[in-house]
């Protein structure tokens, strides 16, 4: 089964030529936020430093990073939700994008429990500290505009280019029955999700757009971008990507569509209290320890608390026990915003 490990990110990085976070220090920061607080976050990045330029030049810049809706939120996503927070309080313009047509067409889910499911993602969003009067806050569905930039770059792609973006677990969902290939409805969300990136450029005036997303979803900022220097759009498309944190019971990752592999926000304090307790599995180091990704993508703790946390997981004795306990009453503060 595909492992989301160090020598997975290597791979990737040196395939696609991406500059590593976690391999090399960065060299640049983001308004106030350090290039170490970065590292904890984020895991490596695509032209970051050019979108840091940009900023810091005041050049009209935005980071935009998109939710799937096929579920209640699993701790990946809220570690998307709060990454995006995190830079928005940083004082960076963000836009959040719910992607209600998205899980229609890729997930093949009725159209009216998606949209029910996008407002309560909204809530919950706002609850957790996001400001939609500095940001943006959006679904698909009620922003019609955007459908008319998605068929405005379609004549720029090929069906070769949707094939090239398939994401590397599309193999272990279409197993499982939760998603088709690239057949003709997920090319139609890959398309529009395009067009969330696009637009912004070419129809709102940010001269940098930033997109922020796991890195197993490395290859939709490169069709954009392949979107970008066909059309010759006069503004630059930069990623920044999270580690992937592991799923229980042996899945690759964290999901919506797989129950097994999650813990979700929704989920009774007893239940999420033993699975972090008494199910975390072995693990080689504490970045291979599913609790410990937990803790450095969904939390509060400051990176000095996360370096100690690492040497406490790395003892594997009862001080990580105790650890474990204190995480759960924080994990669960955060997650009972959804009810």
């Amino acid at each position: 089964m595909l492992r989301f490990d160090d020598e997975y990110y290597q791979n990737v990085i040196k395939e696609h030529h991406y500059d590593p976070m976690d391999f090399n220090p960065i060299d640049f920061s983001l308004n106030q936020i350090s290039s170490r607080n970065l590292q904890y976050k984020w895991l490596c990045h695509y032209k970051g430093n050019s979108f840091a330029e940009a900023l810091r030049s005041n050049k009209n810049c935005i980071v935009t990073t998109g939710i799937g809706l096929s579920g209640t939120p699993h701790l990946g996503t809220l570690s998307q939700i709060l990454r995006a927070i995190f830079l928005q309080q940083n004082g960076l313009k963000v836009q959040i994008v719910l992607g209600d047509l998205d899980s229609y067409n890729a997930r093949n889910q009725p159209l009216d429990i998606v949209l029910e499911r996008a407002e309560k993602y909204r809530s919950f969003i706002k609850k957790l500290g996001f400001d939609d009067t500095q940001g943006i806050l959006r679904t698909q569905y009620n922003n019609e505009q955007i459908l008319k930039t998605a068929y405005l770059i379609s004549k720029s792609l090929k069906d070769k280019d949707f094939k090239d973006a398939e994401e590397d677990l599309s193999e272990l969902y279409q197993r499982k029955g939760i998603y088709p290939g690239i057949e003709f409805p997920v090319k139609q969300a890959i398309l529009l999700m395009t067009a969330d990136f696009i637009h912004l450029g070419k129809e709102n005036g940010y001269s940098n757009v930033l997109i922020m997303l796991g890195l197993e979803e490395h290859l939709y900022v490169q069709i954009a971008n392949k979107v970008v220097d066909r059309m010759q759009y006069p503004f630059t498309i930069s990623s920044m990507y999270s580690r992937i944190i592991k799923g229980f019971n042996g899945y690759p990752k964290m999901s919506k569509s797989i129950p097994e592999s999650s813990i979700t926000v929704d989920m009774p304090f007893e239940q999420m209290y033993d699975i972090i307790l008494n199910q975390e599995g072995d693990y080689d180091s504490p970045m291979d320890s599913v609790v410990y990704q937990m803790m450095c993508a969904v939390s509060y703790y400051s990176p000095d608390e996360l370096d100690k946390l690492y040497n406490i997981c790395k003892e594997k004795g009862k001080k990580w026990r105790e650890s474990k306990k204190q995480y759960v009453d924080m994990l669960f503060g955060i997650c009972k915003k959804w009810q």
